[in-house]
């Protein structure tokens, strides 16, 4: 059975294993304070693809960031992730494919026509890993209150590679 990895390369993402319609493993992006910044580290990730996630079996689908975030210090911080983890993957010969947010997000749901206003990608995102995982526990530790975007980010990232055999 192919084992497919979903990567969501922000500081606040996550790495999500799953195999079949099983989530299999779930991290939190690995990351260390550099002052009063954090930064990914690099490390402990490429020991994670090198033992955790390495497989024959396996493709990682890493979110590519494109030209979208918050902030310009956010839009540096991702793109850094990103290339990052593009390297690591490259390093370790991982099959690997990029892939916008806006083209995952379209195969779990879509704005409502007609809609003024923002649309919560981040519930929309909840309620679809939701339906699919409905016994899954989104939170990044038993201590935490509400669902990690991360993982949901992740998990749906690795559905959408699974569905589309990428």
């Amino acid at each position: 059975m192919s084992r497919y990895i979903g990567v969501d390369c922000g500081l606040d993402g996550a790495i999500v294993a799953i195999e079949g319609h099983k989530i299999k493993d779930m991290r939190p992006m690995p990351t260390y304070k550099e002052g009063r910044k954090r930064s990914i580290d690099i490390e402990t990730l490429s020991d994670l693809f090198n033992s955790a996630f390495k497989r024959d079996c396996c493709t990682v689908i890493v979110e590519d960031p494109g030209g979208h975030a918050p902030s310009a210090a956010g839009l540096r911080s991702m793109t850094y992730s990103f290339a990052v983890i593009k390297a690591l993957l490259v390093s370790h010969k991982i099959k690997y494919k990029c892939i916008r947010a806006i083209t995952w997000q379209r195969q779990f749901w879509s704005k409502p026509k007609g809609m003024k206003g923002k649309f919560d990608t981040k519930l929309a995102g909840l309620n679809a890993a939701q339906e699919i995982w409905p016994t899954q526990d989104w939170r990044r530790t038993a201590r935490s209150k509400k669902p990690f975007d991360g993982f949901v980010d992740a998990a749906l990232i690795a559905e959408y590679g699974r569905r589309l055999d990428v």
